[in-house]
Parts: structure tokens; sequence; C-alpha cells
């Protein structure tokens, strides 16, 4: 297996083999047809019709893997808070890899940032102990969480979730995060705090959010550890994390008066180096993507991230 820049991260050859790859490029493709059999839910009441990740349909959902259930009482029944699955359809099948679902509160809502703070800091810790179970895996998988909210960000369930994946190959995206970090003079992250003032929307609690110099997609906030922290889980400030991530949300809603966004978490690689720093990404879908983000891979960003952290700074 070749290394990582200066990281060797093994992966069974055996596990390699269920994914196809884009003969052009050399990307990994998942084919995953009972993806499209998932059901759509267009529904913002209290509690959705027939939602599958409301209390009372614990029973449309597979087994719980994982539940915060304070008082207790039988699996897969009320009375929980937060609560884990395997994905009812699934990019991955279970003999390749991971792919669950973190319902991250029982009440039926959109937007992550209309839980309260504590909601989101339960599950936040959930997103944690359900990455590290991936990350212990004896395949050998490479952990990777991420939440779509909005239909014009993939969510297909309105009900504010988010999703664990162990990937049984080197996802060539996160493989170059990894390298960048391993072979950069210093850490991208600190360099890029180092000047950006007039980009940064607030720090608190150890934590800073600001747009990065060369935003991913347009509109794009970061939220990471002011010092340099390589491993989230084990310094996991899960209450702090929570309030600025819900904070953002809610900021990107008002100001683009539209709630899709896609978040992912941006950590090592189990077997990773220190010199990684860990960070939350969130992206408003404030543009489809087009013919040169998607034929060539080249995004044209339409705001500048100053102006975007003057937006958001403006009512947070």
């Amino acid at each position: 297996m070749a290394p990582i820049g200066r990281l060797a991260l093994p992966i069974p050859e055996f596990l390699v083999s269920p994914v196809l790859r884009n003969p052009l490029t050399g990307e990994p493709v998942l084919m995953a047809p009972t993806r499209a059999a998932r059901p759509f839910d267009a529904d913002t009441v209290a509690v959705a019709q027939g939602c599958p990740f409301c209390p009372g349909n614990e029973a449309q959902t597979p087994p719980e893997l994982f539940v915060d259930r304070p008082g207790g009482g039988p699996p897969d029944s009320r009375g929980w808070l937060v609560r884990a699955f395997a994905n009812r359809f699934p990019a991955l099948a279970p003999e390749e890899g991971v792919h669950e679902v973190v319902v991250n509160s029982p009440r039926h809502v959109a937007c992550l940032g209309d839980l309260t703070d504590e909601e989101v800091a339960r599950a936040v810790a959930v997103w944690a102990l359900r990455l590290d179970a991936v990350a212990n895996d004896p395949r050998g998988l490479w952990p990777f969480l991420f939440l779509n909210q909005g239909a014009a960000a993939g969510a297909s369930l309105r009900h504010t979730h988010a999703q664990v994946v162990g990937l049984p190959f080197r996802p060539p995206r996160l493989v170059a995060h990894e390298a960048a970090f391993a072979e950069a003079a210093r850490c991208p992250i600190c360099a890029d705090l180092e000047d950006a003032e007039a980009r940064i929307v607030a720090a608190a609690e150890g934590l800073v959010t600001w747009c990065p110099r060369v935003p991913p997609l347009s509109g794009a906030v970061r939220i990471a550890p002011a010092e340099h922290t390589p491993d989230w889980g084990t310094a996991l400030d899960a209450p702090a994390l929570a309030r600025a991530v819900r904070r953002q949300t809610r900021r990107i809603r008002e100001v683009l008066d539209d709630d899709s966004l896609n978040l992912y978490l941006n950590q090592r690689h189990p077997d990773g180096s220190d010199r990684f720093h860990w960070h939350v990404d969130l992206l408003p879908r404030v543009a489809a993507l087009a013919g040169l983000e998607l034929g060539a891979g080249v995004v044209a960003v339409t705001q500048t991230p100053e102006d975007t952290a003057t937006l958001l700074r403006g009512g947070a």
C-alpha cells in the first residue's frame, strides 16, 4: 500500500475489490441502487406523518446500534434523545463497510440550528462515539461524518440527522487532505488563521469560526480549535462545538433565507499524523454545481470570504 505523504495507512486489499473505479480518473464509485428507494419527506410540521426518525416509528428503522435513552426501556422504543442505527438504504453493503444514521433529536426539526444547545451537544457527543466505533473496526475502515440539510444539499428526509460512514478504501479527497498536512511546512489551518482577521466570524471557548482564504465552495464557513489540535475526539468539547455549529447554521439561514447546507468533519485518519488540525466545514448550497465544477473539478467562487464573513457577523 502506497503511503499518503508520510503516512502509511494499510487497508486490506480484499476490502477494495467490491468498489468500482472510474477508469478515467481513478476515483472510487459506489454502486448503490438501493439509495434510489429511500423515502423523501418535505413535511415541516412538528411531527411528520410516518417520518421514520420520529418517536413511535422506531420499527421503521434497522435496530439501534447506540441510543441515549436516559429513562431506560427496551431497545427501539420511545424515550430516546439521540439514536444511531444502520442506514436502511446504504451506500455500502454491511460486508463492505459502514453506513449509519444518527438522528440528532426526537423532535421533527429540519435545521440543526433550531435545536437547543443541549440537544446539539448530545448529538455531537454521539457523532464522536460512532466515529470512534468505525475507527476501531478491525477491517481498517476510513471514518467520515457528514450532515446533509435541505433538499438542495442532498437530504431526503428533513428530520435532522447526521451520517457516519466507514469506507473500505482510500478516499482520494481525504487522502489529499492528509497529505496536505503531512507535507506542508506548517499546519495549513494555523497558517490560514494567522491572517484571518477580516475573515473571522466568531471566536469563543477555544474555537474559531472563519471563512477560509480559499473556500471549497462559495459561502463556506470553517470551525476549528484556535490552538493546533490533531485529534477531535480526545479533546472534544461537545457543548462548545455545538454552540458554534448551532449559531452558524442559524445565521447562514438568516442571511441566505435558505437552510440547505452540507456539514462535514475533517479529522485525521486513525493512523494519521499529529500535523493534522481537525476542522468542521459548513457549506451553504447557494448555487448548484455546474459543468465547470463537475466536469473539470474547478470551483468558481462567487463571493469573497471577506464578504461572507461580514454578512455572517452582521447578526451573530
